[in-house]
């Protein structure tokens, strides 16, 4: 299943996005990874085991591939 953010979340994001000098994507991107990083370090969840490392790995090289294509697309 696929996540549509609200109107308020998009617009948060786009702005913080622009202020990092982010594409939307590497900033949803770098978000997610510090919020598993944040939520799970501590503790483990109730009703089950999270693989943080696995989950921060997967969400960080999908932001180094979107890094490596902007640059791709900015070389002239």
């Amino acid at each position: 299943m696929n996540y549509t953010l609200t109107d308020t979340q998009q617009a948060v994001l786009e702005e913080i996005a622009k202020a990092e000098m982010r594409s939307v994507s590497q900033m949803m991107a770098l978000l997610i990874a510090e919020g598993i990083s944040w939520t799970y370090v501590d503790y483990s969840p109730r009703y089950g085991d999270v693989n943080t490392s696995k989950l921060e790995d997967q969400v960080l090289n999908e932001l180094k591939d979107s890094l490596l294509i902007n640059d791709q697309n900015t070389i002239t």
